[in-house]
């Protein structure tokens, strides 16, 4: 090419007067925000996904029916993510931060009076362990728990409080500082309670989940007392975040799902749906809009309470963030489409009622990753398609996942990072 152009330059000297001895740089096209918008939902593949979905499962299978953080399963999804992004064109860095493992080792319950039976407790991630031998005691209300007078009269008794208004955590705080010796914790509507306390030192009393049938039974009894014996084990380690993007020098959109699942599955909905999306998104986007300035994020530990993209937020700068889109749940079986709320909800809104699509605002506050971000000042946005009876559960399998839902999900998705991400050179 360098020998073409010096050839021309000699040829033309003998016609016009003077030339360059220097290449001419082509002249940079203007943005096309209009065809990235329209190509990249529509490069979508449903096989792709269906493909991604699978080889997770397949690592889920090998390694004990999990792929948690800090396990052997999340290593290997880890490398597999690595990998299909280096096939898509992608350097991708996978970079280490300090994190604490934690698993339930026993969790029995009795209601002693005024009758006696078994109750089932689920202990909150990062719970500590009772005592040795348990511990027994009255049940006490507590409301929601989330303000320190919600706890009178608790003293030396297990507060039952119900989920919501504010964190688990605050919850445990202001139960132990009230003196109670363990916290209940229930869900005021019907569906599990799985949630995490989000630090390995955000309690010092035990804390437990109880189903809601319970707890209302043991508040309306009279001097109801129950015993409680939970062992928990917590280890230091490290895990992995998986980026890989443009090099970029102004702001990037930064796109994430979080790759770890559960210890109790293999979590293909609960994140691997979220994962191919953005695998495929990635792909689309190298192909089909390389000038798009977005970097792909795949968080590890979400489900101990948001940990790998909290470290990620914690050192990055956030001025360089054109937004945050969070992608968590997209495949959901009889799901339906929820646009988290915040500043890019309309344009998502908009989206799906352009194509006669049912869509509706949702709030999961700390819920997701997005929350990580949103604590630093960046404005976000995702998607979600609620949960089903296999949230959390050894069913979350390939065969569960709705991949007409995640398709058109992942189409949205797209659409959201055609739309928000900079453009290079624009």
């Amino acid at each position: 090419m360098i020998a073409l152009r010096a050839a021309v330059c000699i040829v033309a000297m003998s016609i016009v007067a003077g030339c360059s001895s220097a290449a001419v740089p082509e002249a940079v096209p203007p943005p096309d925000r209009d065809r990235y918008v329209s190509e990249l939902p529509r490069s979508v593949s449903t096989a792709r996904l269906r493909q991604h979905l699978a080889a997770l499962q397949k690592i889920a299978d090998a390694h004990g029916g999990t792929r948690v953080a800090g396990g052997p399963g999340y290593a290997a999804s880890v490398r597999y993510v690595r990998d299909a992004l280096a096939a898509a064109g992608y350097q991708p860095q996978v970079s280490s931060f300090p994190f604490t493992s934690y698993r339930e080792r026993r969790e029995v319950a009795r209601q002693l009076t005024p009758v006696e039976r078994s109750i089932r407790v689920e202990a909150i991630d990062y719970s500590p362990s009772t005592p040795a031998g348990g511990l027994r005691g009255h049940v006490a209300s507590a409301d929601n728990g989330c303000e320190p007078g919600d706890f009178a009269g608790v003293r030396g008794k297990i507060a039952i409080a119900s989920r919501g208004v504010c964190f688990i955590f605050q919850k445990a705080q202001n139960a132990a500082a009230a003196g109670a010796t363990a916290l209940l914790v229930f869900n005021p509507e019907p569906g599990p309670i799985d949630a995490t306390l989000g630090d390995p030192n955000a309690s010092s009393i035990p804390v437990a989940a109880v189903e809601p049938p319970i707890a209302r039974s043991l508040l309306g009894a009279t001097d109801a007392t129950v015993s409680i014996e939970i062992t928990t084990e917590k280890r230091r380690t490290t895990s992995q975040n998986v980026t890989a993007g443009t090099q970029a020098q102004g702001r990037v959109l930064l796109v994430g799902a979080h790759l770890d699942s559960v210890l109790a599955g293999p979590g293909i909905n609960d994140n691997g749906s979220g994962v191919a999306a953005l695998l495929e998104i990635a792909r689309v986007t190298r192909a089909r809009a390389p000038r798009l300035a977005v970097r792909f994020a795949f968080w590890s530990a979400e489900e101990f309470g948001l940990i790998g993209s909290r470290a990620y937020a914690s050192s990055v700068d956030a001025t360089r963030l054109a937004g945050y889109l969070n992608f968590d749940m997209l495949g959901t079986r009889g799901g339906s489409v929820g646009v988290y709320k915040g500043p890019f909800a309309q344009r998502l809104l908009r989206y799906f009622k352009q194509r006669g699509l049912r869509a509706e605002i949702v709030d999961l506050t700390g819920r997701s990753d997005h929350f990580s971000f949103e604590q630093i000042g960046v404005p976000t946005g995702g998607l979600f398609a609620g949960v089903d009876n296999c949230y959390h559960a050894r069913c979350d399998r390939l065969g569960t996942v709705d991949l007409t839902l995640l398709k058109r999900l992942t189409s949205a998705a797209a659409f959201g990072v055609a739309s928000i991400a900079p453009i290079r050179g624009g």
